[in-house]
Parts: structure tokens; sequence; C-alpha cells
């Protein structure tokens, strides 16, 4: 129906414009194609003609107009696929990783390596929904690739490995970095290359997550080659129990002496 109204407007244009030409440049050069007394007709012709066109016109800027409602639209779905989420606590942000991970179809990449656990990590809320995560992610490792990257500076993350050990999840797999350094490392999580998020790499860091899979790319990208660099502790169902004792025996030899009771 447009391509029709778009084909008449423009043939109603062309012949009213060649007979208001045509009639303009004879009557100019004295030899008019159209008497006198046919002019009130023909006029009330050119005008019934622009009438059309004009009519034509607004069913086209209507159709013109919806089409640009309906792209303006688009646009926006597509801006809006760059969502960005900010999180008041690590309780928060930890909840919202836990729905992600069941939720997720095919893999999650973790990172378990910033410098300091933050002080916060033993009160009951954060207690509360670090057990959830912790169920969550025991769930997904057994749908989906569960990778995750250590840095060992702190005990409550070798117990975080042997709990994940014990599942023995035929989907989890993890490596580790052997030694710590002072380097401010960025914590994120990766869910199925459309969301990443950020935890707090330092006191003062935004969680946040952003869900964009072109912003999911660079920071992929960048886990494989950390993944490529690390340690295997365990793939799949192959777990190397030659790096888990070199990993406990570590934290036994950094364990502060016990002092005497007098």
């Amino acid at each position: 129906m447009k391509t029709f109204l778009k084909n008449l407007d423009a043939t109603v244009v062309g012949l009213t414009a060649l007979v208001a030409v045509i009639t303009s440049v004879s009557t100019l050069f004295g030899f008019p194609i159209i008497k006198s007394d046919n002019y009130a007709p023909v006029t009330l012709l050119l005008l019934a003609a622009i009438g059309v066109h004009l009519v034509v016109g607004h069913f086209l800027g209507d159709d013109f107009q919806q089409d640009t409602i309906q792209l303006l639209e688009k646009l926006d779905r597509e801006a809006s696929s760059l969502a960005v989420h900010m999180f008041k606590d690590s309780a928060e942000i930890e909840s919202h990783l836990a729905r992600a991970v069941l939720q997720a179809k095919t893999s999650v990449c973790d990172l378990s390596w910033k410098n300091r656990i933050s002080a916060g990590f033993s009160a009951s809320g954060r207690q509360l929904s670090h057990g959830y995560m912790d169920r969550c992610i025991a769930e997904a490792s057994d749908r989906i690739a569960y990778r995750e990257i250590f840095v060992f500076n702190d005990n409550r993350r070798v117990e975080k490995l042997q709990r994940r050990l014990s599942e023995q999840k035929k989907g989890y797999s993890c490596r580790y970095f052997p030694k710590d350094n002072a380097i401010p490392r960025l914590q994120f999580v990766l869910i199925d290359d459309q969301e990443v998020l950020f935890f707090a790499s330092a006191a003062d860091s935004p969680l946040c997550s952003i869900t964009s899979p072109e912003v999911c790319k660079v920071f992929r990208s960048y886990y494989e080659a950390l993944w490529a660099a690390a340690l295997p502790i365990k793939e799949g169902p192959t777990v190397y129990q030659t790096q888990i004792d070199r990993i406990l025996a570590s934290v036994e030899r950094n364990k502060p002496p016990k002092t005497s009771e007098n």
C-alpha cells in the first residue's frame, strides 16, 4: 500500500507540474493550447491534483512518523543493551551474582584474586548472601562450564577451594597464580559473555554490573590470557593433587606462629 501511494503521489505531482509548465509556456509565447474558456476547469483540475498530493503526503507522513518512532525505539533498545547497575554493598552484589549464575546458560568466568577480602565479610548479612552464592555456584557447575582463577593470599580462599573440590562438580575447573604481589587486581565475573560484574578491588571501589556483549568481549579476552598463564588445579573431572598439596603446604608455612599462654 505504501509503495502504491508513493507511485500515485509521484505521478500526480509530475502530471500537475507538466500541465502547469506547458500551459504557462504556451500562453507566454502566444500560442495557448488551452482556450481561455477552459482556464477555470483546468485550474480546478490542478487544484484537485494538488489536493490529492497533500492527502497522500499526509498518509505518507504518518507512515514516515511511525517508521521514525519504530527506528527510535529500536535504537533505544540497542542503547539499553549497555545496562549499568550499581550495588550498595557486597551482600547485594553477591545476591545478584547468585541469581545470574543460576540463570547462566553456557559459562561463568570467575576471578578470586583481589589483594584483600573486605572487612565486612564476617557480617551476618554477608554470610547469608555468600552462602547462597556458594550453593548457586555448586548447582550451576553441574550444568555449565564454571572456571575460577585464584590467588591464595587469604586462608578463606583455601577453604573455598576445598569446598569446590569436595563438591566434585563436572563443570567446575580452576587454576591459580602461585605468587602474590602488591599490584591491584580488578576482580570480576563474566556471565554467558553477556554481563560482567565488578567486585571491590579497593575500599572505595564501586560495585556494579554491565550488561553488554561488546564490553564482555574485552574482559573475556583478558580472562582467557589469565587462564592460559595460570597453573591448573582442577579441569572438569581431573584434579591435580600435586598442586593442591603445594597450596596447602604454602598456607601452613605462612601461618603466624602460635603464641604461648601464661
